[in-house]
């Protein structure tokens, strides 16, 4: 499976509105679908020693070489069971005009939505099961309020790099 950035039907005129929604951890999760690169099935990943549990390792995508993050494990939760749903969900992340491709390990996809901006409020301080600087907003989806993820601090890679020298 590899879902292009084509196949999500976007334009400029939703980039705020269309969401990519999947479960990690058997939760669901939302980001803006635009910061999604391509998304494929699991493939091995190569460890590399000396790594944060979160940091899975590397991996090859079309012939470019992508650190793949365990997204639950990030969060300091559990670690992702690799089952047939099994995707991985690689992101453009970009620091002083230079772009990174980083891949995050998720349960599955569960669809490309659109949540309303109305139904977008500020993420609240406290009571969520992760740490609040991951969470951008709250979004009600099927009457249920779910975590729209801030890709930016989960892929930090200042952060990311101070973590692995540890």
């Amino acid at each position: 499976m590899s879902i292009a950035e084509d196949d999500f039907n976007m334009n400029a005129d939703s980039t705020h509105d269309q969401y990519l929604l999947f479960l990690a951890g058997g939760e669901l999760y939302a980001m803006e679908a635009l910061k999604a690169q391509q998304i494929v099935e699991y493939i091995s990943v190569t460890k590399v020693p000396k790594m944060q549990s979160f940091m899975k390792g590397v991996t090859n995508i079309r012939g470019n070489i992508v650190a793949v993050i365990d997204l639950i494990d990030r969060f300091k939760l559990s670690k992702t069971e690799i089952s047939d749903k099994t995707s991985i969900v690689v992101i453009n992340y970009k620091k002083n005009d230079e772009i990174t491709q980083i891949g995050i390990m998720i349960d599955e996809v569960y669809e490309v939505d659109t949540i309303k901006k109305s139904n977008i409020k500020k993420a609240p301080e406290f009571g969520a099961k992760i740490d609040s600087k991951y969470i951008l907003h709250m979004g009600k989806y099927e009457n249920k309020y779910i975590p729209i993820l801030n890709m930016e601090a989960i892929l930090d890679v200042d952060e990311l790099s101070t973590l692995l020298s540890k």
